[in-house]
C-alpha cells in the first residue's frame, strides 16, 4: 500500500499464492531484513503440504521473487500461523501450532523452531522447544515470537497449563544450543483472560503486553500486561 496523496493509497499485488510446492494460507505478519527482503510463513502448502517459511526478494521494476526457505513435514512441527523474528546472527524463529515430540499427530501440541542460514543459500530447521499438554506447559501456539536484547524469546500459547487457558512463556538459550522454557503466566483462573492467540510487545521498561480471545469479566477477551 503506497500513499498516493490526498489521503489516498494505491494497492500493488506483490505475490499471489497458488497450491503446489509454494506455501498457501499465509496468516502471520511479515518482517524485513536489512536488504529489503520480506519473510513470512504459510500455514499450508509446500513440499509436504504442512506449511512453509518463505522469502520475497525485490526483483526490479516492482517485481518480487519468492523462495521457499523451508517446507514443514508431518514428523516435526507444522502449520505455522504466526510471524517470524530475527536474532542478531540472522537466524529466524517462529512457532508451529501442530506437531512436536511430545504429542501424537492426532493430539498435537506445537513447537518453537529456529531456521539458520547456511553458506550455500539453504536453511537448517531445528526444533528448540516442543510443547506438551501438561499442567506445567502450554500448547497450541498461534502467534509469533518477540526477542529481547539478550536473545531470549517470548510468546503465547492458546491452551494448556495449570488452568487450561494458555500461557505467556520465555525461552532462554543455554549451553550446547539448548533452550530453557519458563512459564511467566498461566491464564484462565477466575475472571482472568484465556486463550491468547497473538504476539506480544515490550514497552521501554520491559513490561509485556498482549491480548486474549476469551475470558475476562464478560468472557469475551482482555488486554493484559505482564510485569517483571
Amino acid at each position: 500500500m503506497s500513499p498516493a496523496g490526498n489521503g489516498k493509497w494505491t494497492e500493488s499485488l506483490l505475490r499471489e499464492f497458488h497450491p503446489g510446492l509454494y506455501g498457501i494460507v499465509p496468516g502471520g505478519p511479515l518482517i524485513f531484513d536489512a536488504d529489503g527482503n520480506l519473510y513470512g510463513t504459510s500455514a499450508s502448502g509446500g513440499a509436504d503440504s504442512r506449511g512453509t517459511v518463505f522469502e520475497l526478494s525485490p526483483a526490479g521494476e516492482g517485481g518480487w521473487t519468492e523462495t521457499v526457505l523451508y517446507s514443514f513435514v508431518e514428523n516435526g512441527g507444522f502449520t505455522p500461523n504466526g510471524g517470524l523474528v530475527f536474532d542478531a546472527n540472522g537466524n529466524l524463529y517462529g512457532t508451529t501450532a501442530i506437531g512436536g515430540a511430545n504429542c501424537a499427530y492426532i493430539n498435537s501440541c506445537g513447537t518453537v523452531f529456529e531456521l539458520s542460514p547456511a553458506g550455500d543459500g539453504s536453511w537448517t530447521e531445528t526444533t528448540i522447544h516442543s510443547f506438551s499438554q501438561t499442567a506445567t506447559d502450554g500448547f497450541d501456539p498461534n502467534g509469533g515470537l518477540i526477542i529481547d536484547s539478550s536473545g531470549n524469546l517470548y510468546g503465547t500459547t492458546a491452551k494448556g497449563a495449570a488452568y487450561n487457558g494458555g500461557i505467556v512463556f520465555e525461552l532462554t538459550p543455554t549451553a550446547g544450543g539448548n533452550w530453557t522454557e519458563t512459564v511467566l503466566h498461566s491464564f484462565g483462573r477466575a475472571k482472568d483472560g484465556k486463550s491468547p492467540r497473538a504476539s506480544l510487545v515490550f514497552d521501554s521498561s520491559g513490561n509485556l503486553y498482549g491480548t486474549t480471545a476469551e475470558g475476562g469479566l464478560d468472557g469475551v477477551g482482555t488486554v493484559f500486561e505482564i510485569t517483571p
